[in-house]
């Protein structure tokens, strides 16, 4: 995809958009008042949504309509927007998750973000994770991710032993499809490294890793909202990447894909990777058996 196209805005205009958007909703959400907010379910107890969630959408995707009506939205709430005006070659697309953490967020916990990856075509150009109440903006385009303007420095991946992960692997979903392997990748995980933290927000997580604050972070089954900016920062900061497509073998771009391993530097932690190889191959059998 040529990212230079005219007809398009820049990358560091498109993050410039992503960064107004996402201060309009972190201004918000800083001055709500958190104590016994309501909740809804999603799906289930470990998936809900607040009003706020709705809202910090609400706000984001009206700003970025102000500044782009040519852009096209997903967000976690409100589905996909298409352009409000005729895009034309190298369709801009914003991936946008309003809450990610909702859990904290309703909890009162402060490890909430809002997440804002931005695509022309298939390929991720600019992204921008907010913490609102941490005071705390992870950005990237074209050039070095940031921290609060600042050029994150990379640094090399520990090894296994030395190394901080930051993830909930593999995750509820996993693990009620597939008890035994969960369970004994759980014991694998916490057995080759040094620690294993889960935040509730795989935006932050991400940030994080790209910070250098931690070595890797990892995930079996996510949506492109929580991940396209993270991804994004994640290389521009000099740490790696690598996906994993679950049933669907085919070539979608990494933000779309399921599962993933990001290590702060070029370094892998192979033992996530292996994990996740094994993973693939436990949903391309049932797939198999299933047809």
């Amino acid at each position: 995809m040529n990212t230079t196209d005219s007809s398009a805005p820049s990358p560091a205009q498109l993050l410039e958009h992503a960064l107004t958007a996402a201060h309009a909703a972190a201004e918000y959400l800083r001055g709500l008042d958190r104590d016994d907010l309501s909740r809804e379910y999603k799906t289930s107890s470990h998936d809900i949504v607040t009003e706020h969630d709705r809202r910090s959408e609400e706000i984001i995707v009206s700003e970025l309509r102000r500044l782009l009506p040519t852009a096209r939205i997903v967000g976690e709430e409100g589905g996909e927007r298409p352009a409000a005006e005729h895009s034309g070659p190298g369709q801009v697309s914003f991936y946008v998750d309003p809450i990610d953490g909702t859990s904290n967020f309703a909890a009162g916990l402060p490890l909430f973000c809002i997440s804002i990856g931005v695509t022309i075509g298939d390929e991720l150009v600019a992204g921008v994770i907010d913490a609102p109440v941490l005071g705390q903006v992870f950005a990237a385009a074209d050039g070095p991710a940031t921290l609060n303007g600042r050029e994150i420095t990379p640094r090399e991946t520990r090894p296994a032993p030395d190394a901080l992960v930051l993830s909930g692997y593999p995750g509820q979903r996993t693990g009620s499809r597939f008890p035994e392997y969960a369970a004994n990748a759980v014991r694998t995980l916490e057995d080759s490294v040094s620690a294993v933290r889960h935040l509730g927000s795989a935006a932050l997580e991400l940030a994080y890793v790209a910070a250098g604050w931690a070595d890797a972070t990892a995930l079996t089954a996510i949506n492109s909202w929580d991940v396209a900016a993270g991804f994004h920062i994640v290389r521009r900061a000099g740490g790696s990447l690598r996906t994993w497509p679950g049933e669907k073998a085919d070539e979608r771009p990494d933000h779309l894909q399921p599962a993933y391993v990001a290590c702060t530097g070029q370094g892998r932690l192979e033992v996530l990777d292996a994990l996740q190889d094994e993973l693939q191959a436990l949903r391309v059998r049932s797939r198999a058996s299933a047809l």
